[in-house]
């Protein structure tokens, strides 16, 4: 066995395509592995005017530490705009679509209880998992969950698990519960129950990809421009997909004139945006002339085009402000780029699902142990209702990662891989994320029938070919003080092919929350991206069952 510690961050080789036409969808799995050629990609995107028409969303205000939740809804709105051919001509405001905020910061960091199960989507033996900031809420007049920042990986988590994105419209027992506020001193709380919880979805996530940072360094701190990932943005920007990015936006290299912006002093990112879109050819002596270090003008031009979230007066000097930045392609800052696939519409083929799925904990980073030996992770349901399986969701947490799944029904106790397999199927993914698959047919359930879905993950260690057989395992730390996190594993839910035999993943908890801790000790002290945070030992860190969802239709739905 060999083992390899990694987090979801990572620089690889990408993809490309010609850019997509609004609604021509883009949400196929890859077929292969493929490389970009940076040379085809246009020289300017802006998703504002994209062939004549606006697929981005007003310009927000944020009241709170809750930035990175206006960069994710900012970057799933333009992507269920432009999947569902919803633009407006250029120059005109776009609202057909507001994803709500509210929903998506306080959901997040408040768990799973006894008042939110329901048949579908949260099961009873679930409660409990997730993170509790009563604590913390003592302190901060119940809105704790504002001011806290967190990976653009918890995103990825809520909406894959089908909670949300909810519009700000939604109305629940005639209130108007989801809409941020206008005011710091509005209502922030929300329910804990399945009612609100689960309340009626305005998309879908089909795919959430973790895109490589243009900012690198290495060992030594020095930073170099990582192409690899800004041509990554570039790309997902062509098909029509907003990107959530970290950035510093406190430096004082700001040129506020111009409304750009360029750190070259190595600072911790402590800002989220959403990137609307890209110019090459923007003048790098738009961006501030001085700071500590003197001269910090870039070597050369280029810009990525932000969408702010602190209204149209960001960065002004007497002048109002539309609320969007120019950020140099070498800032320094710019790390850990997430894109979004949001399925809506005529792309939805049922409105009403079931999900079954053990890993609701709001997950902070994956972790990966790699084997040399055949290894296989599997997740064991049975079902709560007559149903029907037709798609399936998991999460891959290293590039190039090739992914065979089979689907069991009729399995025998701890052997998912027992029973009648209904289908096997093989996708590759360039990037790392979380992918919504459609399953050939759609299998018919019964009500307490015992089904697994197995997955091989192998992903390439180096360029020469050199594979590993990978496990993914879902892990969190507490952010706050007063704020504790918890994942429930419970045997018979998650299973670990390896050395031939399958092991339940319940009698490993403690050595996978042991790796998880190192891990997260090692990922914080070296990380960039990351705030600085502190350990409080290994009781403040939590692990999940394996990332691995099943999707169902009712057979009353259909």
């Amino acid at each position: 066995m060999k083992k390899l510690l990694a987090i979801l961050i990572s620089a690889l080789t990408l993809c490309s395509l010609p850019a997509c036409s609004p609604g021509s969808g883009g949400a196929t799995a890859d077929e292969a592995f493929t490389e970009i050629d940076a040379a085809k990609l246009p020289s300017k995107i802006d998703l504002r005017d994209f062939e004549g028409k606006n697929y981005v969303t007003p310009v927000k205000t944020q009241w709170f530490g809750d930035c990175w939740t206006f960069s994710l809804a900012g970057a799933a709105e333009i992507s269920y705009l432009f999947e569902n051919d919803m633009g407006v001509p250029a120059g005109e405001v776009n609202d057909k679509v507001n994803f709500s905020e509210k929903y998506i910061s306080w959901y997040m960091f408040h768990g799973i209880t006894k008042d939110d199960v329901v048949k579908g989507k949260v099961r009873a033996s679930q409660v409990g998992e997730g993170f509790d900031p009563s604590a913390a809420e003592k302190e901060r007049n119940n809105i704790t969950a504002y001011f806290i920042g967190g990976p653009f990986v918890h995103d990825a988590n809520l909406f894959g698990a089908g909670f949300g994105p909810v519009d700000e419209s939604v109305s629940v027992k005639g209130e108007n519960p989801y809409a941020y506020d206008d005011s710091w001193s509005g209502e922030w709380t929300l329910p804990l129950t399945a009612e609100y919880r689960n309340a009626p979805a305005a998309a879908f996530l089909r795919n959430s990809m973790m895109l490589p940072s243009p900012a690198t360094f290495d060992s030594e701190g020095n930073y170099k421009l990582n192409e690899d990932g800004l041509n990554a943005i570039k790309y997902e920007l062509t098909k029509g997909h907003g990107v959530s990015i970290a950035l510093c936006a406190s430096h004082s290299g700001i040129n506020n004139k111009k409304r750009s912006a360029y750190d070259k002093e190595n600072d911790k990112p402590d800002h989220a945006v959403t990137i609307v879109g890209y110019d090459d050819d923007y003048p790098k002596e738009n961006f501030a002339k001085k700071n500590s270090e003197g001269d910090d003008t870039p070597p050369e031009n280029g810009a990525l085009i932000i969408k702010n979230s602190w209204g149209k007066t960001s960065f002004a000097e007497g002048d109002t402000d539309d609320g969007y930045l120019y950020i140099s392609y070498y800032d320094h800052t710019l790390m850990d780029p997430l894109s979004y696939v949001i399925d809506g519409g005529s792309a939805v083929k049922h409105t009403t699902v079931n999900y079954d799925q053990y890993d609701l904990m709001m997950t902070s980073w994956y972790g990966t142990t790699d084997y040399d030996t055949e290894t296989k992770m599997a997740n064991v349901f049975d079902a709560e209702e007559d149903e029907s399986l037709y798609q399936i969701n998991y999460t891959t947490a290293l590039p190039k990662t090739e992914v065979t799944y089979e689907i069991y029904k009729d399995v025998e106790d701890d052997n998912p891989s027992s029973g009648t397999r209904l289908e096997e199927g093989v996708r590759r993914h360039t990037f790392a994320g979380s992918y919504k698959i459609d399953l050939k047919s759609e299998y018919a359930l019964k009500q307490g029938e015992k089904y697994a879905v197995v997955l091989t993950m192998k992903h390439e260690t180096d360029e020469n070919g050199g594979t590993a057989y990978t496990e993914v395992i879902p892990y969190s730390t507490e952010f706050y003080e007063g704020m504790t996190v918890s994942g429930v594993i419970n045997k018979g839910e998650s299973y670990l092919y390896k050395d031939g035999k399958w092991s339940d993943m319940s009698t490993m908890k403690e050595s996978l929350t042991d790796r998880a801790y190192e891990l997260c000790s090692e990922v914080i002290a070296t990380d960039k991206a990351l705030p600085k945070l502190e350990l409080k030992g290994k009781d403040s860190m939590a692990v999940d069952n394996y990332p691995i969802k099943a999707i169902l239709v009712p057979a009353s739905e259909k």
